[in-house]
């Protein structure tokens, strides 16, 4: 792992096409004013990939939540 980065992220943006998926992960640059600002999110990463793999990671990501769900009502003291 050494050969990779480590990103931090704090936004996303995903994106398909017919012959992919983009994931374009991107870190905001906070202003500390009240009210409307731009949008000044910086991209720090894109992931491209096929269409299977996109599925995939949909998939398991979704047996994760779920799994955390179960995981987090079981542990909850009820009264």
């Amino acid at each position: 792992m050494a050969d990779h980065p480590d990103v931090y992220a704090d936004g996303f943006s995903l994106t398909a096409g017919p012959f992919g998926v983009t994931l374009t992960l991107t870190l905001s640059q906070p202003t500390g004013e009240p009210g409307p600002h731009e949008d000044d999110t910086q991209p720090v990463a894109r992931v491209r990939f096929g269409r299977e793999l996109a599925k995939i990671l949909a998939d398991s990501l979704g047996q994760m939540l779920a799994a955390a769900t179960q995981a987090q009502a079981a542990s909850t003291v009820k009264h």
